[in-house]
């Protein structure tokens, strides 16, 4: 089964992967690459939609309002985002080239369009030495909307994230939820890699997948571990969805000392 997914960087908006791609069943992630002085316009149709700049300078135009969205790099500046409700069209006019990344799921309910300002992303440092990453949610479970959940992972060279191994393919709530998720990677230097590890308890699922730069990873089932290669800093922006807004994960036991050894918390969140 293809689990990893190439972005081919044409002008407009590019599907990486969407529901009936490698078990996924709600989440859509694309990126909309707008050249400079272009505008493209959009629509969320019945899904809501969370858009992460990753480079460039752009204007998002929704109804009346209008916010401007603009990054060096993910290694260069905090996230900025906007919230897009369901139904709704919105245009992209980038005053310098820029690539939207854009998650879409089906969303229940009716919110209000929201813009999404550094200052308000909460980051936290999650793990313990060779495993230690920064983590930044841009999107959390208090965030007023129906699936979606949105963030970022950075990892210094050589080191390990989503470690201990956790996975959230399970309804046990409240110890576990379902929720798929799609990861996109870059990388600097960009000629770098990171191995991203998919397995299940049962061993059914046991697969080892080389990720480059600007390559999209899907993780509907599993537990998900990745190790980035020495001289190379990882980031890793990531999307879920599942049945409700809920992050709950839980450890592979087999590793879960891990954690316990480090003085690390057995985290019930969902993220990094």
């Amino acid at each position: 089964m293809e689990r990893v997914f190439s972005y081919e960087r044409h002008p407009g908006y590019n599907r990486l992967a969407g529901p009936g791609d490698a078990g996924l069943r709600h989440l859509e992630f694309g990126i909309a690459r707008i050249p400079r002085d272009e505008e493209y316009v959009l629509s969320t149709e019945g899904s809501e939609a969370v858009l992460v700049v990753l480079s460039g300078a752009c204007t998002v135009r929704i109804g009346e309002e209008s916010w401007g969205l603009a990054r060096a790099s993910v290694f260069a500046e905090p996230p900025r985002a906007a919230y897009i409700p369901r139904h709704r069209e919105y245009t992209l006019a980038a005053t310098k080239p820029t690539d939207m990344a854009i998650f879409m799921a089906p969303a229940g309910a009716d919110y209000l369009p929201r813009l999404i300002t550094s200052d308000q992303v909460e980051e936290h440092i999650e793990g313990a030495g060779r495993f230690t990453r920064r983590v930044a949610t841009i999107v959390g479970p208090e965030f007023p909307c129906s699936r979606l959940l949105v963030g970022e992972t950075f990892v210094e060279p050589g080191e390990w994230s989503s470690y201990p191994p956790h996975k959230h393919d399970e309804d046990r709530y409240p110890d576990e939820v379902r929720l798929e998720s799609v990861v996109f990677y870059q990388i600097d230097p960009p000629q770098g890699f990171a191995l991203q590890y998919l397995y299940n308890a049962d061993r059914s699922i046991d697969e080892a997948h080389v990720v480059r730069n600007e390559q999209a990873f899907v993780a509907a089932v599993g537990y998900h571990p990745v190790a980035g290669a020495p001289g190379y800093s990882i980031h890793y922006l990531w999307g879920m969805a599942g049945d409700g807004h809920v992050m709950r994960s839980s450890l592979d036991p087999d590793h879960a000392w891990v954690a316990r050894e480090a003085g690390v918390p057995e985290r019930v969140g969902a993220s990094g």
